[in-house]
């Protein structure tokens, strides 16, 4: 399902400001792309211009049409899970004000619709040379628009609409390519060498930097942090990739993608399993009973964000969030030592919370419940 992931409308460009593009033909742009990436668009991209007014309503649109529930009950199982301290007030319309201060233009793999949006967000206005990155723009959204038309990434997508872990790991391929892509062209149009700022961390260091340029400081975390999650390592396991046999390379990944955060946290782990043609887990495609609001794979993305580095040796989980509010986490280690640093580190989290857990470990696996 699709509890943590960015709506298809938020598959927009988040690390680089930019003005978005109200040309009336995309044909130049995707022309460039054509160069940049080594491949070339199947057929036009249809574009769409909206007002910024007309952004927020769209984005609730999409969200609602993607979840099984109500977004209140969205929200809900966020603060069950504790990835938004239950604490927090406001918490969508902060969430929307965070997507309004970021979505500068998005293409949709659902309509296949390249939109562009009139009006900067105030966050970002005057930050930039808008002429510059809004062709950047561009370049990142016709890149998933190639995406699509090459490489079936909507097909994709839709098959791992359950799989929060795993529609994670492939949104970071989609969209550290894309970022890629657009950072050759901001070399290419400075005059400086791709080929030399992919040899060192550069576009790494920069890609980082810029992340959090124009996010709110009151932003809850757990937005911030999944929305820059693809950008920034789905960008590192990219240029591995490229460094292994340029643009070729990455192709290649788009048939064996990455299937859990963990193989982009680990991209040697996922380079390794790549190389011998192995094929990674499954979609997560559990079945819900009534009486069940989620079950969820969280995978060591989100195991991270809630325990640290206590999250290592993460092998499998699975999260039941019952309509009453009782939680299972039932979760899988690699050693005894990875199982016990977990236990501990996540009922310490949970009591700081205000609650208290009962836990059962079994060598390397652990199973927490508490009521939310």
């Amino acid at each position: 399902m699709r509890m943590f992931r960015r709506s298809k409308i938020l598959a927009a460009f988040l690390l680089l400001v930019a003005g978005a593009a109200s040309a009336s033909s995309l044909q130049h742009e995707m022309r460039q792309v054509e160069r940049l990436r080594g491949l070339t668009f199947l057929h036009d991209v249809r574009e769409k211009t909206i007002d910024r007014s007309d952004l927020r309503p769209l984005i609730r649109q999409q969200l609602q049409s993607e979840i099984p529930y109500t977004l209140d009950d969205y929200i809900r199982v966020l603060e069950d899970l504790q990835l938004i301290d239950p604490k927090t007030t406001h918490v969508m319309d902060r969430m929307f004000d965070l997507y309004d201060s970021q979505v500068l233009a998005f293409y949709d793999p659902g309509s296949h619709v390249y939109y562009s949006i009139k009006e900067l967000p105030k966050a970002v206005a005057g930050i930039a040379d808008a002429s510059v990155l809004r062709e950047s723009v561009v370049m990142h959204e016709l890149t998933h628009a190639l995406q699509d038309q090459r490489f079936g990434a909507s097909e994709r997508d839709h098959a791992l609409r359950r799989d929060t872990d795993g529609e994670l790991a492939y949104h970071s391929l989609l969209e550290g390519e894309a970022t890629l892509v657009m950072m050759e062209y901001l070399l290419d149009h400075s005059g400086q060498s791709f080929d030399n700022a992919i040899k060192s961390d550069a576009l790494m260091t920069m890609n980082a930097a810029t992340a959090d340029a124009s996010i709110a400081p009151d932003a809850p975390k757990y937005f911030v942090e999944s929305l820059k999650f693809p950008y920034i390592d789905g960008l590192r396991l990219v240029v591995m990739a490229y460094r292994r046999g340029g643009w070729k390379e990455v192709d290649k990944l788009h048939s064996n993608p990455p299937r859990t955060t963990r193989e982009v946290l680990h991209p040697e782990e996922y380079f390794a399993r790549f190389d011998k043609g192995e094929k990674g887990a499954p979609p997560f495609h559990p079945v819900r009973p009534k009486n069940v609001l989620t079950i969820e794979r969280l995978g060591e993305f989100h195991w991270r964000f809630l325990v640290g580095d206590h999250a290592t040796g993460w092998v499998d989980d699975r999260v039941t969030v019952m309509k009453s509010g009782d939680v299972t986490a039932e979760t899988t280690w690699e050693t005894d030592e990875n199982a016990a640093s977990f236990r501990d580190a996540y009922v310490a989290f949970l009591r700081a919370r205000g609650i208290d857990p009962k836990v059962t470990t079994s060598g390397q696996t652990v199973t927490v419940r508490y009521h939310a």
